[in-house]
């Protein structure tokens, strides 16, 4: 009998499993892959990652970004940078297996290679069962196997519908030919309700495009295919690799993370933020939070899991739902978007505190709808009234 299962060795899961072992817990951790291993993303983290774990990660960062250079539809380039830095591209497969040895350093026994099929919660006890037929019990299970994960789809029936879909792609490029390190390339307007990206690394540039999937409706590639061939850093590039992928948003309506004594983390409780689709951090985040929820129930002899979800309502969800608002006006309205950045650039500088973790969302917003009513820019004005106050 374990105190906890993990399912899932992403950010999440590895980050779980890392917590419970260092709070002297006998955890055990599966994932259906073998670490290294290639994943699909664009690989930008956020500075306040380093202050959400213990441990240095320094060592897997590949760029320092300190802002972006912005387009619409590949065109009317804006530079917007800082002078402190935003984030840090990292490769995942070198990325994740740190965070996997760090779980294991801890203590946690990580079993790689195994996909967990089958949950059963037996009331004083979980039991898992592995694709190659061993069952494993633990007083708790944290489900954390992303978005296409059978914990949140198939225990708590989480909709996998309610996501943004995605292409992307690692390119070769010769660093010292092309001047694009510390920045990120976002384009807005190519693809509808979402955005085109590229993230320099060491050797290559992570390419990628990503849009609502009800709005897309199944022509990624084809947004793919014309962001690739218009925008100008990648004149030249060839483009192969191509690999599709979903982002499983957070949406309002989805059940609770919590079901009897499994908890879920990261991806796999849609637990993504809404308008950067940025998972790496709030993986990170609530597998930290939900470690804790779990160590303190085992410490206490208690069950309950609740405190968790009162988490989740006072850190998580008021960001996402402020979130949503923001991807209404961009996503909807990218090319007004697009002028208010170029007429004010300022605005983004303020979003980049955000990204830091030194503002809010619902600040942001206050300053956003200030900026722009003191613009006689009237339509947009009026429309970021009724939109932002109402809400």
């Amino acid at each position: 009998m374990h105190d906890a299962i993990v399912v899932g060795l992403g950010p999440a899961g590895s980050t779980a499993a890392y917590t419970l072992a260092s709070r002297g817990l006998n955890v055990i951790a599966f994932d259906k892959e073998k670490f290294p291993r290639y994943k699909s993303c664009g690989g930008c983290i956020s500075t306040k990652i380093e202050r959400t774990l213990d441990f240095d990660i320094s060592g897997v960062f590949e760029d320092t970004v300190y802002g972006a250079t912005f387009t619409y539809k590949s065109g009317r380039s804006t530079d917007i940078i800082s002078d402190r830095p935003v984030g840090h591209n990292v490769m995942r497969d070198r990325f994740d297996a740190l965070l996997v040895s760090r779980a294991k350093g801890a203590g946690a026994s990580i079993v790689e290679g195994c996909r967990i099929t089958g949950l059963r919660d037996e009331g004083s006890y979980v039991t898992a069962r592995c694709g190659t037929g061993e069952t494993y019990r633990a007083r708790f299970l944290i489900g954390a196997d992303g978005s296409s994960g059978f914990v949140g789809r198939e225990v708590f029936g989480l909709n996998p519908r309610e996501c943004a879909v995605s292409i992307t792609a690692e390119v070769p490029y010769n660093r010292k030919e092309m001047n694009v390190s510390g920045r990120l390339f976002i384009d807005f307007g190519g693809i509808p309700f979402g955005y085109g990206w590229i993230f320099p690394k060491k050797d290559f540039l992570s390419v990628g495009i990503a849009g609502d999937a009800a709005k897309v409706r199944g022509r990624v590639k084809d947004y793919f295919n014309s962001f690739v061939s218009t925008h100008e850093i990648l004149r030249g590039l060839k483009i192969d690799g191509k690999i599709g992928w979903t982002v499983p948003i957070f949406y309002n309506g989805a059940a609770p993370s919590i079901k009897g004594r499994v908890i879920l983390a990261g991806d796999t409780g849609h637990l993504v933020d809404p308008f950067l689709g940025e998972g790496i951090y709030y993986a990170i985040k609530t597998g930290k939070a939900a470690a804790d929820t779990v160590a303190d129930c085992v410490a206490g002899g208690e069950t309950d899991l609740a405190a968790y979800q009162v988490w989740l309502g006072k850190e998580i969800y008021p960001e996402f739902r402020a979130a949503e608002k923001l991807s209404d006006l961009v996503y909807n309205h990218p090319r007004l978007w697009y002028s208010i950045l170029e007429k004010d650039p300022g605005i983004m500088q303020k979003f980049y505190d955000v990204i830091r973790g030194v503002d809010n969302c619902d600040s942001f917003y206050n300053r956003v709808y200030q900026s722009v009513t003191s613009r006689p820019w009237t339509v947009l004005r009026r429309w970021v009234a009724s939109r932002f106050l109402a809400s």
